[in-house]
């Protein structure tokens, strides 16, 4: 899956935070915000207008004592959407 440099940027932007891309699969990608950090419900959909026709999925990575809930979000392309 590709991504724009500009859309990552505007989500940046958004977030107030780093965004960090790694790769999924050939189809998908995952995004990560600031320090494994869960969206706001009001950032999240800001970053759904902005990907498009993506989808968004908030997914826990993992969660111990030390580090608390550690968030990413699977990205993909859906037409449908």
């Amino acid at each position: 899956m590709r991504i724009e440099i500009d859309k990552l940027v505007e989500i940046q932007k958004v977030v107030e935070c780093q965004v960090e891309i790694g790769g999924v699969d050939r189809d998908s990608i995952s995004l990560r915000f600031g320090y494994w950090n869960r969206l706001t419900d009001s950032d999240l959909e800001k970053v759904k207008e902005i990907l498009g026709h993506r989808s968004i999925e908030l997914q826990l990575v993992d969660e111990d004592e030390d580090c608390g809930e550690l968030w990413d979000y699977k990205v993909w392309y859906n037409p449908f959407q």
